[in-house]
């Protein structure tokens, strides 16, 4: 994979997590269900810590082995599960149609930025390579006529030159 490829790739990545993301903010269903998951604290704990018993999240304690209760992992006191997210606003057509826009939009200034080929490109270039195949075949046919004609006015300047030589050793010989 070139340098190029890659880079297209990364962009058109970029692109769908733009896209997810305007997604998810013009989506209030999805929103919601997502702040309830997501602590707005660094610590899932700094409310209890400053006394505020109002907390939305069901945290647990774990037992350990001495009996004494003590806080569970991240992974252990939130769990988010995908079937938990109310994926009926998720509309697979509504982001297709949301990529083919942008790519539609922004396809024109990457061909230009990055000198990339349309198939009209290919076409154009179809069409010069086949005129100049064209070209260069009456070119080879010009030249084996030329080779023949060199070939037989070769033949024909050497017959006179032997005339000529036959013609002077004749006269040397009077």
């Amino acid at each position: 994979m070139e340098a190029i490829e890659a880079v297209a790739i990364i962009i058109l990545i970029v692109a769908i997590v733009i896209l997810v993301y305007y997604y998810l903010l013009n989506s209030p269903e999805t929103t919601q269900k997502l702040k309830g998951y997501v602590p707005t604290t660094a610590d899932a704990h700094m409310n209890e810590v400053l006394g505020n018993e109002g907390t939305n999240y069901e945290l647990t304690k774990v037992e350990d082995s001495d009996g004494e209760k003590e806080s569970g992992s991240v992974g252990k006191r939130i769990k988010v599960k995908l079937s938990d997210i109310d994926m009926s606003g998720l509309n697979t057509d509504i982001f297709s149609k949301k990529i083919d826009s942008f790519l539609d939009e922004k396809s024109d200034e990457l061909i230009k930025d990055w000198c990339l080929a349309t198939t009209d490109d290919l076409e154009e270039l179809e069409s010069k390579f086949s005129k100049t195949t064209g070209q260069v075949d009456s070119l080879e046919k010009s030249f084996d006529d030329f080779k023949k004609s060199s070939e037989e006015f070769q033949k024909i300047t050497e017959e006179k030159l032997d005339d000529l030589d036959k013609r002077i050793e004749s006269l040397e010989n009077k």
